[in-house]
């Protein structure tokens, strides 16, 4: 079974798209030395924010690097500059995007197993 990989579009020094994908996860967690997986550490850091970015894009320039990225990235936010929060708000999508919903708890174990 193939998984749908969903890219979110965004606009840094041209068009781009981000894909959160598992490796691409991986990645940034290899990087930062972060647990990716602890809900909002993830959006609390400079240093996580510049690489989910980058792994998010590596699907399309396996070449980039984490400063070059960083260099896409301005802190302010007046118009027509990509800001720290524009990034943010599409890491954000990305990543809600990449995991997915958890399922509803049953009653009393009903219905779970463990995966094969």
């Amino acid at each position: 079974m193939t998984v749908p990989k969903v890219k979110v579009p965004l606009r840094l020094d041209r068009e781009r798209t981000l894909l959160l994908s598992f490796n691409a996860l991986c990645k940034a967690e290899e990087i930062t030395g972060m647990n990716l997986l602890a809900g909002e550490v993830v959006f609390s850091s400079l240093r996580v924010l510049r690489a989910l970015l980058w792994a998010g894009l590596l699907h399309e320039d396996p070449l980039l690097t984490v400063e070059e990225v960083g260099d896409l990235i301005e802190m302010g936010g007046e118009e027509g500059v990509v800001g720290a929060e524009y990034v943010l708000g599409k890491i954000i999508e990305a990543y809600g995007v990449a995991m997915p919903d958890a399922e509803p708890e049953t009653d009393e174990g009903e219905g779970e197993s463990d995966p094969p």
